[in-house]
């Protein structure tokens, strides 16, 4: 009966512990979570005593931190954007990577052709002006939304 009894709290404490981790996010929120996997740029895991998978961006997470071991792993650095000259810091990412990010700005510009152009592609200087216009109102991410007849919208992100 002893055995048993050793056997059983064993078991129960292992799945408690098992995988427990904090994550903590540049916003300042601490998270205990079950780490599953890094896949594209997307952190996967568990709330603490749940089965159901989370996502959230590696963008938004600055630690990594494991219980049993009590190390530290950095996962992104914090991008600050405090001016309109910092446009080189805005990242442009993808929707499904803005998982997990507060706060959201939309806003649109309008990308002139030349007479006998292309607007086939997106060109660097459009890029250029959604990056300046997230940097101005300073949000450092930003993601392409739609692209309607030269005028691109977009979504800026923010911590």
């Amino acid at each position: 009966m002893r055995k048993i009894t050793t056997l059983l709290g064993l078991l129960v404490s292992v799945t408690f512990f098992a995988q427990s981790h904090q994550i903590i996010k540049h916003n300042g929120q601490v998270l205990d979570v079950n780490f599953i996997k890094h896949e594209n740029d997307l952190l996967h895991f568990s709330h603490v005593g749940n089965s159901q998978e989370h996502k959230v961006s590696m963008h938004t997470v600055a630690y990594l931190k494991h219980h049993s071991t009590s190390n530290s792993e950095m996962i992104s650095p914090k991008v600050i954007v405090s001016s309109k000259n910092d446009f080189n810091k805005v990242k442009v990412i993808k929707e499904d990577e803005a998982l997990g990010f507060d706060q959201k700005k939309s806003f649109v510009t309008f990308e002139g052709v030349i007479k006998g152009g292309t607007s086939f592609f997106d060109s660097a200087d459009t890029i250029r002006k959604i990056k300046y216009q997230s940097a101005k109102l300073g949000y450092p991410f930003v993601v392409f939304v739609n692209k309607n007849d030269g005028n691109y919208q977009a979504v800026a992100y923010n911590y």
